[in-house]
């Protein structure tokens, strides 16, 4: 009766060994899909808020292609004021902090289309053409997944 608990128990165990492994590695892929683990900076775009510069990825650029949309994003970052400035070594500027997050704000739009138009120049008319279609079949991703919502 020993061994046959031995067996049962061990049996137990390795599946829920395997299981854990089996979600630790769907986790893992998951993340590395999204460009959570990528190092290089175009991996690290797909972060951001699904708008359309993550989608160059997906057009398969050249490595000057992708040097220069780094530059470009590197270029917009460094424009942006940082709220360090609101802090000194004594205290903190409430009404420096909310100006410069104000400022954040309104540029914020604008600085985006900014990196939007010069990416996009950087394209060729080939995948320009793939992005449209990209962003066209985000829309219909998009409709399908609030129709799903709306059905229950």
């Amino acid at each position: 009766m020993k061994t046959k608990n031995k067996v049962i128990s061990g049996l137990v165990l390795s599946l829920v060994l395997a299981s854990g492994l089996y979600a630790a590695n769907d986790n893992m892929e998951k993340r590395e899909n999204c460009g959570m683990m990528k190092n290089d900076k175009m991996h690290k775009m797909q972060n951001h808020r699904g708008g359309l510069v993550p989608m160059f990825q997906e057009l398969n650029l050249t490595a000057e292609q992708q040097t220069k949309i780094e530059q470009i994003m590197d270029e917009s970052r460094k424009s942006f004021k940082s709220t360090d400035e609101a802090f000194s070594k004594d205290g903190f500027d409430k009404t420096k902090y909310v100006q410069i997050m104000n400022e954040k704000r309104d540029n914020m739009i604008k600085s985006e289309a900014e990196v939007i138009e010069k990416s996009y120049a950087v394209l060729t008319p080939k995948q320009k053409e793939q992005l449209k279609v990209l962003m066209d079949l985000r829309k219909e991703k998009m409709n399908q997944r609030i129709e799903e919502k709306i059905k229950g």
